[in-house]
């Protein structure tokens, strides 16, 4: 028999296990790796995995590789991580779901393989043995792999496409190899002395997002492996980075006419909607009252209504709605019309001001990086659910950078739209940006569209509007900023962007989707939100960044993604009779954020004691006194924006990291 026999015992084999964290240590010295050193190491994730921990030291010990445990599936000790197959040849320390681990399965039966667990790490190591480094196009999920090859004597690292979940290493030649879930962990690696490497840190500070979406971390010799990136290594040190995916590469072609692109868009998303729907413990939904969160929560619904959901658990219900009251970011009557519209059932969180000093330092440390805005609202909507029993949110991330979620990606189409004499649709992109509550003037549109209809425009002209509507607040801050900050090393800036793959299309528009889903944007936000949520031992699932859907929605012509007075276009339209009307057509854009008040009132007296500490002034990393005065005066004359806080918090985050 060509499968693999996994005997008969269930104590090694088993359970699925998600959003966990995972460490390893390779040893390229001829030493070994102490275990009570692996366990420090691993354990200094603790909370990314509650339920438990795994050590496994091979190679003579200088191979170790260590698993802290959260359990969403078969809930059982047979899951223990790190895990071996039955041969002993390959042993796995796993963080992540794959979501699909039942097709993938009984594709491996047909073949010989026989399973005794209910666990995606058996599949895993099995399509492992079937396929090879290959077994990664097989998987429809978000994870963080490292199998250690005991034939081969190779580590295998891997990466999910799109970075959901996070890994990190350090090698130094010669002496080790070491990867971690999160950066914190590195800080408790003998041998490793934690410095903040200035030249990243002033690209983060002035850019966090293109940092993110690089290989780059803050902190020397730290970097972190790429999305849709694997990496090998032997026990000579002989270190192979490779690419398995990129998204350009695997572009559908879509249907031609726009009603079949809505059917093909609404399979795929329930269809997403559904496989992320397994679970033996209770599922909950982050619901902010905006269309995307909106657009999971009902799908869920519809799902179970005509019970298509496979393994569904029993309690997936409910909702966690973070609200404000009395402020502009207080979004409950939105989600209460979602809740109401499904027959949902709602937990409202109203944070608690008691501890938010304590609380917003404790979660700018744990995020180990620049963090440009206290991120406790959203961290409160994942600690709700585990005082609650719930162990997996289901989120909305990944559509703003798909379907021209923000006001900057319209306007790019609509001056391009502009400059190939595309009226029409011009001015249909004008009538959105004119819906998006930003205050914009169709009339002044409606003039500039006329007068290059008829050539009376000077081109400058065009131009100068391009880069009133073009220049951002974060831009502003920059100007701000710089006052006290070194500007980013230009060829630090090179190097990263030369490793961008753009799509290649006609629209610029769409380049920049394609870039601020993979490299800018979206990377930086899925680092929070994994922060925050693992802060807490939450399994945040996205149904929206299912490879499947990404790869068709970037398949789309433009016109199927932004017109006819709105973005998301095609989504608003697949969510025709599951969601209310004022939801699904709704264009206000809040999100699930704290509210400004919070610097100016609750924050302040941090803000100004930190600016004022020695560390802030004497940091060798900026102007400490410039930027001081700078603070002070903001607050004296009531002149500091959000870009402004937003970027001072950045100073002070990174300020945190440095007490350590």
């Amino acid at each position: 028999m060509r499968g693999l026999d996994f005997g008969n015992s269930k104590t090694r084999f088993g359970s699925l296990i998600i959003m966990c964290g995972v460490a390893g240590i390779v040893k390229l010295n001829n030493r070994a790796v102490e275990y009570q050193h692996l366990k420090t190491f691993t354990d200094s994730i603790s909370h990314r995995g509650p339920d438990g921990s795994g050590y496994e030291l091979f190679e003579e010990g200088r191979v170790g590789l260590g698993h802290r445990r959260l359990s969403i599936l078969d809930l059982s000790e047979a899951g223990k991580q790190p895990m071996f197959d039955a041969t002993a040849d390959h042993c796995i320390t796993f963080n992540g779901e794959i979501y699909n681990f039942i097709e993938v399965r009984n594709e491996l039966k047909l073949s010989g393989f026989s399973f005794h667990t209910e666990s995606d790490t058996e599949v895993i190591l099995a399509a492992y043995r079937q396929w090879g480094k290959n077994c990664l196009h097989k998987f429809n999920g978000m994870f963080a792999i490292a199998i250690w090859d005991r034939r081969h004597k190779e580590l295998f690292v891997a990466r999910d496409r799109f970075g959901v979940k996070p890994l990190y290493y350090w090698f130094l030649p010669g002496e080790l190899f070491a990867f971690c879930s999160e950066t914190i962990g590195f800080k408790h690696l003998h041998g490793y002395r934690r410095q903040i490497e200035p030249v990243a840190l002033n690209l983060a500070l002035y850019d966090p997002a293109l940092l993110e979406g690089s290989d780059k971390t803050i902190f020397k010799n730290i970097y972190q492996l790429l999305p849709g990136h694997y990496l090998t290594l032997n026990l000579n040190g002989n270190i192979k980075t490779t690419t398995w995916w990129c998204t350009k590469e695997q572009v559908v072609k879509a249907p031609d006419s726009y009603n079949e692109q809505l059917e093909e868009f609404k399979e795929l998303f329930e269809s997403a909607c559904r496989l992320r729907l397994r679970s033996d413990v209770p599922i909950a939904s982050a619901l902010s009252g905006g269309l995307d969160s909106s657009s999971v929560y009902a799908t869920l619904h519809k799902i179970n209504n005509g019970n298509s959901a496979e393994r569904l658990p029993a309690d997936w219900q409910r909702a966690f709605v973070a609200t404000f009251p009395g402020t502009s970011v207080d979004e409950r009557q939105y989600a209460e019309k979602v809740i109401t519209h499904v027959g949902g059932k709602a937990t409202y969180i109203v944070p608690d001001y008691s501890r938010l000093v304590d609380e917003v330092v404790t979660a700018a440390k744990l995020f180990d990086g620049v963090v440009f805005t206290p991120v406790n609202a959203i961290s409160d909507v994942y600690k709700a659910m585990r005082q609650n029993g719930v162990t997996v949110s289901m989120d909305g991330h990944g559509v703003d950078e798909m379907m021209y979620g923000y006001n900057t990606y319209v306007y790019k189409a609509f001056y391009h739209a502009l400059r190939i004499r595309d009226f029409e649709f011009a001015e249909d992109l004008a009538k959105t940006l004119c819906g998006l509550s930003l205050g914009y003037d169709f009339t002044s549109f409606k003039t500039l569209i006329e007068a290059e209809r008829g050539k009376t425009i000077l081109r400058r002209t065009l131009s100068g509007i391009k880069q009133t509507f073009h220049t951002s607040k974060g831009e502003e801050g920059r100007k701000y900023i710089q006052h006290g900050i070194p500007l980013p090393d230009s060829n630090l800036v090179n190097e990263i962007v030369k490793r961008q793959t753009r799509l290649g299309s006609a629209w610029p528009a769409e380049n920049k989707l394609y870039e601020d889903f993979h490299y800018i944007d979206l990377p930086i936000n899925l680092r929070d939100f994994d922060r925050a949520s693992m802060q807490h031992g939450i399994e945040i699932r996205m149904p929206f960044m299912d490879y499947r859907l990404v790869s068709y929605v970037f398949s789309l012509p433009e016109r199927s993604k932004v017109g006819h007075g709105f973005t998301k276009r095609i989504l608003r339209d697949a969510m025709k009779q599951t969601l209310p009307e004022e939801i699904r057509t709704r264009t206000l854009k809040i999100g699930i954020a704290g509210p400004d008040a919070w610097y100016t009132n609750q924050l302040k007296p941090l803000i100004l004691d930190v600016i004022a500490s020695r560390l802030f002034i004497e940091s060798d990393l900026w102007n400490g006194p410039e930027l001081k005065k700078m603070v002070e005066a903001g607050y004296k004359n009531n002149t500091l924006n959000k870009t402004d806080f937003n970027l001072i918090w950045g100073l002070m985050s990174t300020c945190f990291l440095m007490e350590e």
